[in-house]
């Protein structure tokens, strides 16, 4: 069944969600705008109406995702949680989002390792002025965190949250929420003051 896409909104919808599953199936190299476009149910027309070529597709699609995956892990209702509390809060939200979108977590994971991040980060700001990193910089200038470089805390971090989300993936050990503590434990006891 072929599903009419109406609005701008929808198509964009299906244009990026068909990049992510072709992009964690193929790559960036192996996924032509043609097999976008087909997978998408739009023309190839159609998505160079809404972007000018695949590097922004991919750059637009690198913001949406960001945006989505910052709204997932920070969540409204724990910004009053006790730093150490929110700390944890946010490591397991962060691992059960890539563990439920293992398609996003495959394209983050390219895309930082890909020519395409110098188009948002240059040398200069190579520490990404992202949310965790201003939640991570205001544990330190706070007293929660120990006084280290920020990007050595990020990578222990998002590191971690990595490679949790996908052992539990691929099936190499399934994270409870018991083992998810422990886990987010061992990293806040490492960076702890």
């Amino acid at each position: 069944m072929n599903v009419q896409l109406n609005t701008t909104a929808e198509k964009k919808q299906a244009i990026y969600e068909s990049t992510l599953r072709l992009i964690k199936e193929f790559g960036f190299h192996g996924t032509p705008m043609s097999m976008i476009a087909k997978k998408a149910g739009v023309a190839t027309g159609t998505i160079y109406h809404y972007f000018a070529s695949k590097e922004e597709l991919i750059i637009e699609l690198f913001l949406y995702n960001r945006k989505k995956v910052r709204n997932a892990i920070f969540k409204e209702n724990e910004e009053g949680l006790a730093y150490p509390d929110r700390f944890i809060s946010i490591w397991t939200n962060f691992v059960n989002y890539y563990i439920q979108y293992p398609e996003i977590l495959s394209f983050l994971e390219q895309f930082y390792s890909s020519p395409y991040v110098k188009a948002i980060y240059n040398k200069d700001n190579i520490c990404f002025q992202d949310e965790l990193t201003k939640f991570l910089k205001q544990g330190i200038e706070k007293g929660h965190i120990k006084a280290l470089d920020v990007n050595i805390i990020n990578a222990a971090f998002i590191g971690t949250v990595a490679a949790t989300a996908k052992r539990h993936i691929n099936g190499y050990f399934i994270f409870e929420e018991e083992d998810m503590k422990k886990m987010v434990g061992i990293i806040w006891d490492g960076i702890k003051n």
